[in-house]
């Protein structure tokens, strides 16, 4: 087991830091992954068949270290009242991608309108047991209105935590959400989501540090170093996976998506503390 590790979090409008000790560690980071990275981004998916035949660019994405922690998923969704448009996770749409401008590399995950469906990208935590944790991840999205990039944990739709970035947004506000966001009606919970503006002048088209830190009965968002928003409704209350995905599905949520549009979650590094139930 790793040495424990300790972070303090400061509430907003309270005095007193409350503490959270974490037992265990993941960590990926793409920057140096760059000779296994493509020099420029693959063809995209575009039938139901490419989408099911995609394999999982070799290298560091189908190595133990990787595999060992994440799954990249390849299910779909079908049309709904709520989801006109069909989303399909697929292999190929997360891949590791040089910097052209540097030595450098990042995980991609891609968003790409088909005039069928949406070809999406998602990877999950092989652990379901996460118990409170501080997720970190070093990002930036990029690409066509339509698409919502998540960075979350998940147990069901009433144990949800988020950070989403909508690419229908203004580049400099991020949504920070606890689950469940509406009624049996229909209707916004007040207090469930904020739509926060990005201090410091930071957009999402850049690289930006990302931290939800979710400990018992508060969650706590940072954006670069500072405490963005907290929030006591709807902290999650069961053990949990981590998903980081990069979808649309044409709805009022993500916005539609034009044909041929693309939109991207760029990784440099992910990191997790965490406890398990």
């Amino acid at each position: 087991m790793l040495s424990l590790l300790k972070i303090s979090l400061l509430l907003v409008g309270v005095a007193v830091a409350q503490d959270a000790t974490y037992a265990n560690r993941i960590y990926h980071d793409f920057r140096s992954r760059n000779r296994c990275g493509l020099a420029s981004e693959p063809a995209n998916i575009t039938t139901e068949d490419e989408s099911i035949s995609a394999s999982v660019q070799p290298g560091y994405l189908t190595s133990d270290t990787f595999v060992n922690d994440f799954g990249i998923q390849t299910w779909g969704t079908e049309v709904s009242k709520d989801s006109p448009i069909r989303k399909l996770n697929s292999n190929g749409n997360v891949y590791i991608q040089r910097d052209a401008d540097s030595s450098s590399a990042y995980l991609v995950l891609r968003a790409y309108r088909t005039d069928a469906f949406i070809s999406s990208a998602e990877i999950e935590s092989k652990l379901h047991n996460i118990f409170h944790a501080s997720i970190r991840i070093r990002a930036r999205v990029r690409g066509d209105p339509g698409t919502c990039a998540g960075i979350f944990t998940y147990h069901d739709d009433e144990n949800e935590s988020d950070i989403e970035i909508l690419t229908r947004d203004p580049t400099d506000h991020v949504r920070y959400t606890n689950q469940p966001g509406l009624d049996e009606d229909g209707n916004e919970i007040p207090g469930a989501s904020v739509e926060a503006v990005m201090g410091g002048g930071a957009v999402w088209t850049a690289w930006n540090d990302y931290r939800l830190d979710w400990t018992p009965g508060l969650s706590s968002w940072y954006l670069n170093g500072e405490l963005a928003h907290t929030k006591t409704y709807g902290v999650p209350t069961e053990p949990s996976t981590f998903i980081l995905n990069m979808w649309g599905d044409g709805g009022v949520w993500t916005g539609d998506m034009e044909i041929g549009a693309a939109a991207y979650l760029d990784i440099e590094w992910v990191e997790v503390l965490y406890n398990t139930a």
